[in-house]
């Protein structure tokens, strides 16, 4: 039955009408919980003169991923009866929900350093601040994972509304690959072999002293969100997952290869993910 609104009764029933009323109790097991189902009884009553009674059971929809769980409903302690020990009635409670996507948010530099061309994250040759901001995003999923209508805002974008960057149609981030946004320029290397994008608007805008960055998808869902506030003022690199996908955000500088102060694209130390 399904997650969202399914119910079945299950009907017990005597292989003949008896003169005296009839209990029996009725047991659960299998990989589903009284978290996922509630059962109007548990404890079966067939009054005289009877032949039957039904128990109903209806599904509890959550939330969580879950797959599809089974149930298995056995009779026991019957009352003026015998219970056949081998009846069993059994259901599956068919999960309705979706895990979402699997998608990190691996680097952040809001800050390049402005010492010459140290900060030209994006590799054309120049250090301009906006356009050498970037965020780079992991596929850790098994499937290719598309970002297309997907948005990106710093605090003030959210306010108004109105996005930094939308992923433009054919956004794909291929399994085990990232995907690096960079505010502008002209991004030029190899990225490891990254998904590479510049903004539609020429600019995250992302604040130093304190920004809140906001990734949706296309239904507007927030999946991502980076805030600032926590982090240096003017770090002048960037700030790495250490280590790189499931680690906490530390300055690139003090786990990198050398004294790399960023690396778009690929791993803490240089190497494709």
């Amino acid at each position: 039955m399904p997650e969202n609104g399914g119910t079945l009764n299950l009907v017990v029933t005597l292989d003949a009408v008896s003169t005296r009323e009839v209990q029996v109790q009725l047991d659960f097991s299998g990989t589903a919980t009284a978290d996922d189902y509630s059962v109007s009884a548990t404890t079966v009553v067939i009054p005289a003169g009877s032949l039957s009674a039904t128990v109903t059971v209806t599904a509890i929809d959550d939330s969580e991923v879950e797959g599809s769980e089974f149930v298995e409903v056995r009779m026991s302690n019957p009352i003026n009866a015998l219970a056949d020990a081998n009846s069993v009635a059994s259901f599956t409670i068919d999960d309705d929900d979706q895990a979402g996507p699997s998608i990190v948010l691996n680097e952040v530099l809001y800050d390049p350093s402005n010492s010459g061309l140290l900060g030209d994250a994006n590799g054309d040759g120049l250090y301009v601040q906006d356009e050498d901001e970037f965020i780079e995003l992991l596929n850790t999923g098994s499937q290719p994972l598309d970002v297309s209508g997907w948005k990106v805002y710093d605090a003030n974008a959210l306010s108004s509304g109105t996005p930094r960057h939308v992923f433009p149609a054919g956004s794909v981030i291929p399994s085990g690959t990232a995907l690096v946004l960079f505010g502008g320029g002209t991004p030029t290397g190899s990225f490891g072999g990254a998904v590479v994008q510049t903004t539609s608007t020429g600019a995250m805008n992302l604040n130093n002293a304190g920004d809140l960055l906001t990734i949706t998808d296309a239904q507007d869902s927030v999946m991502i969100t980076f805030d600032v506030a926590p982090y240096s003022d003017n770090p002048n690199e960037s700030y790495t997952r250490s280590p790189d996908i499931t680690g906490e955000f530390v300055q690139h500088s003090t786990v990198g290869s050398g004294t790399l102060l960023f690396s778009p694209g690929t791993r803490l130390d240089g190497s494709p993910f």
